[in-house]
């Protein structure tokens, strides 16, 4: 009898859990972690060092689409390849800034690099390899973001205390060189037509179209350009650029918040928490997108992650802090994998690539604002206050702009 192999599939989830957990938390995650030190060296405010962030993902803002065309189009291995190599020297770059311009033009570089080596091939190879199961395998896939957060935000906050900010930078280009470009070069694949195999899950989803996973399997038959003038494409756009509001100024500010608050060993552990928890809180969501359907999952997803924002509120309390984490923990999977299984939902996997580099750019613009407004808030007021109260609108009409996508979008679904 002939042993049943494992579907290669499932090692590209572990690729892109390698990919996910080494590169995106120092962009996300882990990034405001080096805040406090920089401003308190350079002298600056934390406004212009959010900013930094802040340009990564302004990137994305005009690059997305031609991202994704080029990596549908292209050898994602090679560009991906070459990029992880370009965003290490670039991260590694930020140590030797003298002033907080050094740090802008650092910036742009690593923002370049970011898109093409991180979270569109990643959502775009998942949607190649999965048909069934995709909310799972995504969902595992951008585990990786909150397990690299739960490892690496205690040892960053070590290394910054015990040699300083600039020496973690490149410290920790020198993994992104050690773990993603091996697993680029030698686990990766673009497609499983590449190696002579069919999506998993394909020829059964085909046959059982009324399963809730077979969303993903079909989309609307019409093309993204003809869907760009109906009412759904801008709803949809609209709560991906809410989307990228409520998680930067989570992520961006939330480290810092929680340091003013109650100190950095308190931080570290309530960054920690919620990281690990996050591993957990995607997976609980792609499990509720696959057996539930599309909505049931935003819905999970936007009404913890407001809960966050409630909590925070009454930081003041460490205990509550802890709480939040866990709130936080199960939200925060609808900025990595809500975006790629809407839009799949909406569109199928033959639109996907066009069609998640557009609701890219409509994330990255809002990624790009969210920390910084957080940050301009606190600047102006002095307190966070008015910040979490106006996240807390921004996540109800995150869910309210999806759920009114999907919903007026059905009228244009083809048979899947």
């Amino acid at each position: 009898m002939k042993e049943k192999k494992i579907f290669y599939g499932w090692f590209i989830v572990i690729g892109c859990i390698l990919i996910t957990c080494t590169m995106v938390p120092l962009i996300m995650a882990l990034s405001n972690k080096f805040l406090i030190s920089i401003t308190t060296d350079m002298g600056i405010s934390r406004s212009a060092f959010t900013l930094v962030n802040t340009i990564v993902q302004a990137l994305g803002i005009l690059l997305s689409p031609m991202v994704a065309k080029r990596l549908a189009k292209g050898n994602m291995k090679k560009i991906q390849s070459i990029c992880i190599v370009g965003f290490a020297l670039a991260y590694a770059s930020y140590s030797l800034a003298q002033n907080v311009y050094h740090l802008y033009i650092s910036a742009v570089v690593l923002g370049f690099f970011y898109l093409n080596s991180t979270l569109i091939p990643v959502s775009m190879m998942i949607t190649n390899w999965f048909v069934k199961k995709r909310g799972l395998a995504m969902s595992l896939a951008m585990a990786g973001i909150g397990l690299g957060g739960f490892l690496f935000s205690p040892v960053v906050t070590w290394l910054i205390g015990s040699y300083g900010w600039r020496w973690t930078y490149r410290i920790m280009a020198v993994l992104v060189l050690l773990v993603p470009l091996p697993t680029s070069l030698f686990i990766l694949r673009k497609k499983p037509e590449d190696m002579g195999l069919t999506a998993y899950g394909a020829e059964e989803v085909s046959e059982t179209a009324s399963s809730k996973e077979a969303e993903s399997a079909g989309g609307i038959t019409l093309s993204v350009s003809e869907s760009k003038k109906k009412t759904f494409f801008f709803l949809m756009l609209m709560g991906m650029f809410l989307n990228g509001i409520i998680n930067t100024g989570a992520l961006g500010q939330f480290p810092p918040a929680i340091e003013e608050m109650h100190g950095p060993a308190v931080q570290a552990t309530i960054i920690s928490l919620y990281s690990l928890i996050g591993i957990f809180g995607k997976i609980i969501l792609g499990w509720i997108n696959d057996r539930f359907g599309v909505i049931a999952s935003s819905v999970f997803g936007c009404v913890t992650f407001a809960l966050a924002f409630v909590l925070m509120l009454m930081g003041s309390n460490a205990s509550v802090l802890y709480i939040m984490a866990f709130s936080f923990g199960l939200g925060n999977a609808i900025g990595t994998v809500s975006p790629p299984l809407i839009v799949g939902s909406i569109y199928g996997k033959e639109k996907y690539g066009e069609a998640y580099g557009i609701a890219n750019s409509a994330s990255q613009i809002g990624l790009s604002l969210g920390s910084l407004i957080v940050a301009g808030i606190y600047d102006l007021t002095g307190a966070y206050t008015i910040a979490w109260i106006l996240m807390i609108v921004c996540s109800g009409l995150t869910l309210l702009t999806w759920i009114s996508a999907y919903g007026s979008s059905r009228k244009y679904q083809g048979n899947i």
